[in-house]
């Protein structure tokens, strides 16, 4: 966010009368200036104080803000007086001064502790006739907080048992998925491991003789014609 807008966002609604500061960048911020300087220009709002660069100021408008008129008022109201305290934190609640308004409802629980509309602006709730925070009304209700959240033990309990769930999921997936590329890998190296034999078996019978299919046979083939030996021939008896 641009300080242009973040001051504009911070601007007083309904701040007509107040101290205007007109920025160069179109942006403006409504308040009460506070301090000015040569080089910056402190202006209060409700919720703190914002300083601006002088030079990215293109004018001011001075007026009454509704900060001013805010303690204005608080300062003519006497302590005890309950309904105008709660009067000027509506008043202030309408005009963005949150923290103003806040302050006035408090001043007006103070005068009147049982007031309702004061311990309502509070937040407050009534258990058994008491006014009581709002997390002491829970409690008081039997509820617990989780996740910064109000509810009875039992949806917490709920909750919790489907977030176990989920957990459960969640590991029964990641195990099942790791499970499946192990068996991814033991399969690619398989095919590797075949393939190499493959190749090596491919390689050695490249090298080998003709006859090396059809058994044993001689290592050097005849070229010539084959002669067969004569029968011996029998000698007569009288020769002997």
């Amino acid at each position: 966010m641009t300080v242009s807008k973040l001051l504009f966002a911070l601007s007083l609604a309904g701040a007509a009368s107040a101290d205007e500061v007109y920025l160069k960048s179109g942006g403006q911020l409504s308040g009460r200036i506070v301090s000015r300087s040569a080089s910056t220009i402190e202006v209060e709002v409700g919720a703190g104080r914002i300083k601006v660069p002088a030079a990215s100021v293109a004018r001011i408008e001075e007026g009454r803000s509704p900060l001013e008129e805010y303690e204005d008022r608080a300062s003519r109201l006497q302590p005890g007086d309950a309904g105008g305290w709660l009067d000027l934190g509506d008043w202030a609640s309408a005009r963005g001064l949150g923290t103003q308004a806040r302050e006035a409802y408090e001043r007006a629980h103070s005068a009147r502790p049982d007031d309702p509309r004061a311990n309502e602006k509070l937040g407050r709730v009534q258990v058994d006739g008491r006014w009581v925070t709002e997390e002491e009304g829970y409690r008081a209700k039997g509820y617990v907080q989780h996740d910064g959240v109000w509810m009875t033990p039992a949806e917490r309990q709920s909750m919790l048992a489907e977030r176990a769930a989920d957990d459960q999921r969640s590991q029964e997936r990641r195990a099942s998925e790791a499970r499946v590329r192990e068996a991814e890998e033991r399969a690619r190296e398989a095919e590797a491991r075949a393939q190499q034999a493959e190749a090596e078996a491919q390689e050695a019978a490249d090298g080998l003789p003709l006859w090396y299919g059809w058994g044993a046979g001689p290592v050097v083939w005849p070229t010539g014609p084959i002669v067969r030996p004569s029968p011996p021939r029998a000698v007569p008896r009288g020769n002997r």
